[in-house]
């Protein structure tokens, strides 16, 4: 049993050094000693005949054979562990939960969130604005959960609809000085403000949502609102969506987690 474990945590030492391309990094990220990383290393280049990393001055650049095995490895390892957790889940257990969520759900339903969370587990709560890395921390399982708009993603992401929403212009619309709000994934590369209005050239840019707030006075802006009946039609039409890693859907913490959120996600008005 101890040799299989070894081999597990040789594997692990592997995928690490393929996100971090670096032995210091590998072992802050498994909270071990360097030498334990390069140790593993050693005996893993044993094993399969293979050096699998040359050092260069960006780091260590994996062999052609290592990026062959690393999804089929990766892929391995996720389903030991899975079948490895203990069919009794209990979430007072949890030392750790992570959650990145769009606005404006994180400043309205961030607070019943993490009262939900409370309730059921003294765990650190990292709860964040969905950014630009958010998707690469999702598939790092440094993020467990992600509530975002429904888009077109790799395999690797499990995403469940919850509701549809609508976008239309508020705020002092006859002052006419338009601001675009920024949301990452969302607009960064699209004006979705000229699908309504094409003569549109903004001249203010921010990405805070308390501050768009508190701007609506002086100027407008696109706002987003959940819709309380499926719409037919609609010029800019978003659909919100709960996002995981595919390959966690189903272990105990995410299903749990899941099954907390999406109803306070889903629960009244979002504008």
């Amino acid at each position: 049993m101890n040799n299989d474990i070894n081999e597990l945590n040789v594997l692990r030492v592997f995928l690490a050094l393929m996100q971090t391309g670096s032995t210091s990094r590998a072992a802050m990220k498994l909270g071990r000693s360097q030498s334990y990383i390069s140790k593993m290393l050693a005996q893993l280049r044993e094993t399969l005949d293979d050096p699998l990393f040359i050092r260069s001055p960006e780091g260590m650049v994996p062999t052609s054979y290592a990026l062959a095995v690393e999804p089929k490895l990766k892929a391995a390892l996720e389903s030991v562990f899975l079948a490895l957790e203990p069919a009794h889940f209990e979430p007072r257990k949890l030392t750790k939960v992570s959650l990145h969520i769009i606005e404006p759900y994180l400043v309205q339903k961030g607070s019943a969130i993490i009262k939900a969370i409370r309730q059921e587990t003294d765990a650190i709560i990292d709860m964040r604005t969905w950014g630009e890395h958010s998707e690469s921390l999702l598939l790092r399982e440094d993020v467990d959960l992600g509530i975002h708009i429904l888009s077109d993603k790799p395999q690797s992401f499990y995403q469940k609809r919850l509701h549809q929403g609508s976008a239309s212009f508020k705020g002092n619309i006859g002052n006419r000085e338009y601001v675009k709000y920024v949301v990452a994934g969302v607009n960064d590369h699209e004006n979705l403000f000229n699908k309504l209005d094409p003569t549109i050239k903004p001249k203010l840019y921010i990405d805070n949502y308390q501050l768009m707030s508190q701007l609506m006075d002086d100027f407008y802006t696109l706002r987003y609102n959940k819709v309380s009946d499926e719409l037919t039609h609609a010029d800019v039409s978003i659909d919100i969506a709960l996002i995981v890693k595919s390959s966690r859907r189903h272990s105990a913490k995410i299903e749990w987690l899941c099954e907390l959120v999406e109803p306070i996600i889903n629960q009244g008005s979002v504008t």
